[in-house]
């Protein structure tokens, strides 16, 4: 790194930096820079990052996040959409590979193939729901990710059954992760300050998955179908979807009629993917 930097953590160097660099902060890529020392640390520790693990950082920003994880990690990959934001990037970090595009269209596969176990990053929130179970869904998915996301997002993929906020976010990434709240960050820990609160969480793999591989496109679909009718109870909307005989199918599955959607734990929808495939 290059000495005399601006602090990333000050909110009039940063605001200095950005005119300097003649760049306004977009809202559509949600260009909000985490300014706060006490929560960027939070999510490099939450990450526990060892020295031989290589760690994926996506959408970095100014890299106040990279600066705190590069020295912990034997390499750092980033991906970052932004021009502006790139030529930065490759001007205060070495030690780093950056990749030049938008997340979404990012073989993540293929990255965490090469031998990437960690996540570590302050998630555009607009993609942030997609981001999570597209790498979820990989096949070589990371042992474990340390995400700020909006807090509302964090309250659906933490969600228990049960739970209003419990849905498709929380069950697609919890048949392969133990998904947990960390931290709550105010608007204010941000410049520009975001409309609304964020949240650290913290996603850790699961030994083995909930359902199995080859049974998981047929649960995402059934989980996807019912929560768009998710008030409705589970055995009218499985009539609606064409699932004969109804009532046999969900005893089997341990899942009686009148349950909704809400309420059924991950390991019942898995068991009810079993009993459909039959």
């Amino acid at each position: 790194m290059m000495s005399e930097e601006p602090k990333l953590t000050s909110p009039k160097e940063v605001r200095g930096l950005l005119a300097q660099l003649g760049h306004r902060p977009n809202k559509g890529l949600g260009q909000n820079y985490l300014i706060d020392a006490n929560i960027l640390d939070i999510i490099a520790a939450t990450a526990q990052i060892q020295p031989d693990e290589s760690v994926l950082e996506i959408g970095p920003g100014l890299g106040a996040l990279t600066e705190r994880i590069i020295p912990q990690a034997k390499s750092v990959t980033c991906i970052e959409k932004d021009p502006t934001m790139v030529k930065y990037l490759k001007s205060r970090f070495s030690s780093f590979t950056l990749v030049e595009s938008d997340a979404l269209d990012v073989d993540m596969d293929a990255l965490f193939e090469k031998g990437i176990t960690k996540v570590a990053a302050n998630l555009p929130y607009s993609v942030a729901s997609r981001l999570m179970v597209d790498i979820a869904e990989c096949a070589h998915r990371p042992e474990l990710m340390s995400l700020t996301i909006q807090k509302e997002v964090a309250d659906r993929l933490c969600a228990p059954p049960g739970d209003g906020h419990y849905g498709v976010l929380g069950i697609l990434t919890g048949v392969y992760y133990e998904n947990k709240l960390v931290k709550k960050i105010s608007p204010t820990c941000f410049l520009p300050p975001p409309k609304v609160w964020s949240a650290v969480v913290k996603m850790e793999r699961r030994s083995e998955p909930l359902i199995e591989e080859e049974l998981y496109p047929l649960f995402k679909k059934l989980v996807k179908g019912c929560f768009s009718q998710r008030r409705k109870q589970i055995g009218t909307i499985l009539k609606k979807l064409g699932v004969e005989p109804v009532d046999p199918i969900l005893a089997d599955a341990g899942i009686e009629h009148a349950e909704r959607p809400e309420k059924i734990e991950i390991e019942r929808w898995a068991q009810l993917a079993r009993v459909l495939s039959r």
